[in-house]
């Protein structure tokens, strides 16, 4: 009876709260039969394959699969090559995708045609904030006196990243300071590891980046936070790191969400859904949230496919204004 009951709401859910006898029926007993592939968009220990390892851990510590699952690593192309990878898997619901931000950013940017409306949404699980960081003895103290800087002189200090998606975190905030940003140096890195070496060897000014990876940094004295996109402080190592809100500008951070292959039944997401809205309410994932900084912030299918048709909206007007849109 539990089960019937969690299928019935999943399947309401899926139908925007209105209760349909037909597809309640058919979202019953519908299992994964073989072994599960999530597939994630990057190599080994980034916050991309944090979070898929979690979500893949979350899976087996919680006894919520009939079958075993495993993790494939698919980078390159700031994420094309994995998204292209389940995209090509059409109807197969043992395939599903940890997606972020390149997700929305990368059409809009003119990189592929390839869409978030290419893919069956599952899952929106989590929100990691962006930081900007600096290293431990920079006079650069927050956010505001780095845009003052900036506005001055754009040229005067370089910032490092790895994605459109940190250009867009910091160009948010430079464009409301009045940065002419076109002429700020933003050197480009392959990883994370690059950029945190260049800003620690004093060859970059500034790194942005996920607010997981910088933990190690800052709690070893190496760097220090001088605001991040969240928008209330954070907690632990992060608690004396403004926001970018409270300095009187908004940034953007990263996310992290789970879908699948178009042509999957609504049976099928039914399960994934009520999988991953078990996931965000376990005590685990609570935990690896404050280890990491993250915000859990579940919306199933259906909201989380609204969010992404308004989300893509906003991104495309912001990335015009930022010159970051390809003619």
């Amino acid at each position: 009876m539990k089960t019937n009951l969690s299928s019935w709401v999943a399947m309401a859910l899926l139908a925007g709260g209105s209760v349909v006898l037909a597809g309640t029926a058919s979202a019953q007993g519908w299992k994964p039969e073989r072994n599960v592939e999530l597939t994630v968009p990057s190599g080994p220990g980034g916050s991309n394959d944090i979070a898929g390892r979690i979500i893949q851990k979350l899976w087996t510590d919680l006894n919520l699969l009939p079958v075993s699952s495993s993790i494939t690593n698919r980078a390159g192309g700031e994420h094309i090559v994995a998204y292209t990878y389940v995209q090509q898997r059409t109807g197969d619901p043992h395939m599903l995708g940890v997606m972020s931000t390149p997700m929305l950013v990368n059409p809009i940017e003119g990189r592929t045609q390839l869409t978030h409306n290419d893919f069956t949404p599952i899952a929106y699980l989590i929100t990691e904030p962006m930081i900007a960081v600096v290293r431990a003895d920079s006079p650069i103290t927050t956010g505001a006196v780095l845009l003052e800087a900036l506005k001055k002189n754009p040229g005067s200090l370089s910032i490092a990243l790895t994605s459109t998606g940190h250009r867009v975190s910091i160009g948010l905030p430079m464009h409301k300071a009045g940065v002419n940003i076109k002429a700020v140096r933003m050197p480009a890195f392959k990883s994370g590891g690059e950029t945190t070496t260049a800003v620690l060897g004093g060859h970059v000014d500034v790194l942005i980046t996920s607010v997981s990876t910088s933990v190690p940094h800052i709690a070893g004295g190496k760097m220090r936070g001088i605001a991040v996109s969240s928008t209330k402080r954070l907690g632990g190592v992060m608690a004396s790191v403004p926001t970018w809100q409270e300095l009187g500008y908004q940034s953007s951070g990263s996310w992290k969400r789970v879908m699948a292959p178009k042509g999957i039944t609504p049976a099928q997401v039914a399960f994934w859904e009520e999988v991953m809205r078990k996931s965000a309410q376990s005590d685990e994932i609570r935990k690896y949230a404050e280890e990491n900084q993250w915000l859990v912030e579940f919306k199933g299918a259906a909201e989380t496919r609204k969010w992404l048709d308004e989300e893509f909206a906003a991104l495309k007007v912001v990335m015009t204004a930022l010159g970051l849109v390809r003619q």
